[in-house]
C-alpha cells in the first residue's frame, strides 16, 4: 500500500511539473494576466513554507545553483511611487539560515520554479527583512531620481535645440526685413522725381508692416518657448514630490531543494 501511494505521489507531482513546463509566460499588461494580479492582490498571504523545487525542474539558473539545499526567509512588498506617474515595484528581501543575504535577483528568479506550500510557520527574522527592504527601497528612490534627472536633461536639450531654431528662424526674417527697409529708404531718396519717390516709400510701408508682423511672432514665438519652459519646470517639480507607499505582501520560509 506505502509503495502504491509513493508510486501514485511520484506520478501526481510527474504531472504537476509537467503542467508548469507547457504554461505560458504572459505579458503582464495581459487582460488575463491582470486579471490573475487582482485576484491574487485580494488573497490571504500567512507565513508558510515554500519549498522550490530547483532539482527536479530541468531548469539551469546559475544564481540559484549553490542555494539547493539551503533555506532562510524571505519578505517581499510592493513600493508604490507617485510622482508626475505612478510606478509600482517589487521589493524583496532574503537571508539565509547562516544570516548571510540573499540577492533581490535570486529571490525573483526563485519563484520560476514549481513550487510547494508546507504548514504555517511563526515569523521570524521581520526585523532584519524590513531593514533590507527599506535599502531595497531607497536603492529604487535613488534609480528614479536618477532616471528623472536624466529626462530633465533630454526634454530641457530638446528644448533648447527647438527655441534656438525658432528665434534664429524669426530673428533672420527681421533682420532681412530690416536690410530690405534701409535699403528702399536710400533708393527713395536717390529717385529722381516725385512719383517714383512715392511709389518707393510705399513699398518701404509695406516692408515695415511685414517687419511689425515678424516682430510680434518673434515675441510671440518666445511667449511660446517660457511658455514650454515653466510647464517643463512645473512638471519637474511635481515628479520631486514623491508619495512612496509601502505594502507588505508575503513573508515564507524558503527552502530550495
Amino acid at each position: 500500500m506505502d509503495a502504491q501511494k509513493g508510486q501514485s505521489g511520484g506520478a501526481l507531482q510527474q504531472k504537476a511539473l509537467k503542467r508548469v513546463e507547457d504554461a505560458n509566460t504572459y505579458r503582464v499588461g495581459h487582460p488575463l494576466a491582470q486579471r490573475i494580479l487582482e485576484h491574487c492582490k485580494g488573497l490571504d498571504t500567512p507565513p508558510v513554507e515554500v519549498r522550490f523545487d530547483y532539482s527536479g525542474s530541468g531548469k539551469r539558473i546559475a544564481i540559484l545553483d549553490g542555494l539547493v539545499g539551503r533555506q532562510g526567509w524571505l519578505m517581499c512588498s510592493r513600493l508604490t511611487i507617485r510622482t508626475f506617474d505612478t510606478e509600482d515595484h517589487l521589493l524583496f528581501a532574503a537571508t539565509q539560515d547562516n544570516s548571510a543575504p540573499l540577492e533581490a535577483a535570486a529571490c525573483k528568479r526563485m519563484f520560476e520554479l514549481p513550487a510547494s506550500a508546507h504548514q504555517p510557520v511563526l515569523p521570524m527574522a521581520e526585523a532584519d527583512l524590513r531593514t533590507r527592504l527599506d535599502a531595497e527601497q531607497e536603492a529604487v528612490t535613488l534609480q528614479i531620481s536618477a532616471t528623472n534627472g536624466k529626462w530633465f536633461d533630454v526634454e530641457m536639450e530638446k528644448l533648447d535645440r527647438w527655441a534656438d531654431d525658432q528665434r534664429k528662424s524669426l530673428k533672420a526674417a527681421v533682420e532681412e526685413l530690416e536690410e530690405d527697409i534701409r535699403a528702399g529708404k536710400r533708393e527713395a531718396r536717390l529717385a529722381p522725381n516725385l512719383p517714383e519717390k512715392l511709389q518707393m516709400q510705399q513699398r518701404v510701408r509695406q516692408q515695415e508692416t511685414r517687419h511689425t508682423e515678424a516682430l510680434l511672432a518673434y515675441k510671440e514665438a518666445c511667449a511660446t518657448i517660457d511658455a514650454r519652459k515653466d510647464a517643463l519646470l512645473d512638471e519637474t517639480s511635481q515628479r520631486l514630490q514623491q508619495q512612496a507607499e509601502r505594502q507588505d505582501l508575503f513573508l515564507i520560509r524558503w527552502c530550495v531543494e
